[in-house]
């Protein structure tokens, strides 16, 4: 293994947090804007996706800072620094696991919970690097310019600020059992190793008033949109949630509770 790749392999096993240990690199951030621009509507990688449930925990909220820092213009109220690929994206992955959890027995639950392959993003980190690429990145973006702005997490730090309130964080994750309507996230579901049926029925319930919520979300960054509520704006933090685990907004939470913007 190159020295690259074992750096690579060693940084995608780290939850991504908003202090300097743990920013995403100009590597990352290179690969997460073109896969913004691009990557994200091919055929074969929405499939890779779906049967990943998504990119890796660390990669999938980098997804979600990339998109939200970086990119400066769009329809809707905000015009920008707003999640709508995210949105598409988990929209998408929600209807696909309310089906296939609708669809399964016990015995199943855990399979269908598990992520297939590899995160698109961790597999190129360990790839070779792409010969005269340099340090330049989509389309000639400055990456290392990109990288500061995102690591910023300044809308991010908005849009978790805006929605706290609203949150039903998985249990296990934010170390509480007061949240009655919270619920455990796809994570600490696998590391229980089980699903009842009476629960499975609970889990899909909540899936589908996440979906429902998204869809209204991503209409809201549209040209014909209304705009969202709070319950719609807070969706999106639902559903990576629940895949991907709470450690990454719950700490911003706190960051931004103990440096307000």
């Amino acid at each position: 293994m190159t020295k690259a790749a074992a750096l690579a392999t060693a940084r995608e096993d780290l939850e991504l947090l908003p202090d300097p240990d743990h920013n995403l690199s100009v590597e990352e951030v290179k690969l997460l804007w073109s896969f913004l621009h691009g990557d994200i509507m091919i055929g074969g990688i929405r499939q890779r996706l779906r049967e990943h449930w998504g990119l890796c925990p660390r990669h999938s909220w980098g997804h979600a800072v990339v998109e939200i820092e970086l990119w400066q213009a769009g329809a809707g109220l905000r015009a920008g620094h707003q999640p709508f690929e995210i949105g598409i994206l988990y929209e998408d992955l929600l209807e696909t696991m309310i089906r296939k959890l609708s669809d399964s027995r016990p015995r199943s639950r855990m399979s269908v919970l598990t992520p297939r392959g590899i995160c698109p993003i961790c597999r190129d980190l360990r790839g070779p690097a792409i010969p005269g690429i340099g340090g330049g990145g989509y389309a000639g973006s400055d990456s290392a310019a990109l990288t500061i702005e995102a690591n910023e997490m300044i809308h991010m730090r908005q849009w978790v600020a805006e929605t706290r309130t609203l949150w039903h964080a998985c249990p296990s994750c934010a170390s509480t059992r007061d949240d009655v309507d919270a619920v455990l996230c796809r994570r600490h579901i696998l590391q229980r190793g089980s699903l009842t049926d009476e629960d499975a029925r609970s889990l899909v319930v909540k899936l589908s008033d996440t979906r429902e919520l998204l869809v209204p979300l991503v209409e809201s960054m549209t040209q014909t949109g209304r705009p969202s509520t709070g319950l719609a704006d807070a969706s999106w933090i639902h559903a990576l949630g629940w895949f991907h685990g709470w450690t990454f907004p719950l700490a911003l939470a706190q960051c931004g509770a103990e440096s307000p913007l």
